[in-house]
């Protein structure tokens, strides 16, 4: 008995529409490089590093249209990329990886695949233009990221740190909650889990002007408002967070709390279930010192209580 493929590969509909695509085509092939998600540990900022790349046939169809804003004058390229292969890589739901075509000099991300009749025979894969604001997202290089130096000049350095923060004193047990930064959240990831926005809008400075050190160093005090979300999380894990955060205040010395924060329980539901999540968030105004922020986990080590003993010098019997 045939399979339901073989049925439909001699379809007339299928055949008319594939030689089509050859003929718009010319038998033109487009290059896909595979990148790799590659996330700073200090800040949470994700790069793309690139890898490998294979060749598929097909037609690239795109339009092109400008905008222009306050910080850039962007081209708006959309992309609608058909052929008669079903790209398998594509359809592996891998957060890590990434494929993107080059196309006239022009990079191009899809981010969904189109309506399909398998009778038709074709695969249409939509996406846009890299845009130019995010190009320095994409490197070929692993050994042009700076590990160690942050990009953000907020405190989320210092939110991201709390997960691993064991308290120098008897105290609150830290629930260990893993934070990520906003819109940098893994895709559908299920809870638990905690999500720092810092207003941008809200960081200023609450010293007149910067402090600059002999060697050039640069501290300047200001203020971020913190809104973070948690997610899977009971009433005990969600206080125990807080109290861990105080003690990371007064171990540290990195955040300031400024304000009187407290946990409020959210409304998260859908239809499909008739339940709600479980949502919880808290508000904090918190000082720091700007670039201080890059040495945390060198203040917290320089922190430590080293306890030690001077025996005396031993004398020859």
């Amino acid at each position: 008995m045939a399979t339901v493929d073989e049925t439909l590969a001699n379809l007339p509909l299928r055949d008319a529409l594939q030689a089509g695509i050859q003929s718009l085509s010319a038998g033109e092939t487009i290059r896909f490089t595979k990148y790799v998600k590659r996330i700073l540990p200090v800040d949470g900022y994700i790069f793309w590093l690139a890898g490998e790349s294979i060749e598929i046939a097909g037609s690239f169809h795109y339009s092109v249209g400008r905008t222009q804003r306050e910080d850039e004058t962007v081209s708006i390229n959309r992309v609608i990329f058909t052929t008669t292969d079903d790209i398998s890589e594509f359809n592996v739901v891998d957060p890590q990886t990434l494929w993107i075509a080059t196309y006239d000099g022009i990079r191009f991300a899809f981010a969904r695949r189109g309506n399909r009749y398998t009778q038709a025979g074709l695969n249409h894969y939509e996406g846009e233009a890299v845009y130019s604001a995010l190009a320095s997202q994409l490197v070929e290089n692993l050994y042009t990221l700076l590990a160690s130096e942050p990009i953000v000049s907020n405190s989320l350095p210092a939110w991201l740190t709390i997960q691993t923060y064991s308290p120098f004193w008897l105290g609150p047990q830290n629930p260990n909650i893993i934070l990520y930064p906003s819109y940098l959240v893994p895709a559908n990831i299920a809870p638990p889990y905690g999500v720092v926005h810092i207003e941008p809008g809200r960081t200023n400075a609450i010293q007149a002007a910067p402090r600059l050190t002999l060697n050039g160093s640069h501290y300047q005090l200001a203020i971020d408002h913190v809104r973070v979300t948690l997610y899977g999380y009971n009433n005990a894990q969600a206080q125990d967070w807080i109290d861990t955060v105080n003690q990371f205040s007064v171990d540290t010395d990195a955040l300031g709390i400024m304000s009187m924060p407290i946990m409020r329980d959210e409304k998260r539901g859908q239809m499909e279930l008739q339940a709600i999540a479980m949502k919880k968030t808290i508000e904090f105004d918190v000082s720091y010192y700007q670039t201080r922020i890059n040495d945390i986990a060198r203040q917290l080590v320089e922190s430590c209580v080293v306890q030690y003993e001077i025996l005396p010098y031993p004398t020859a019997a």
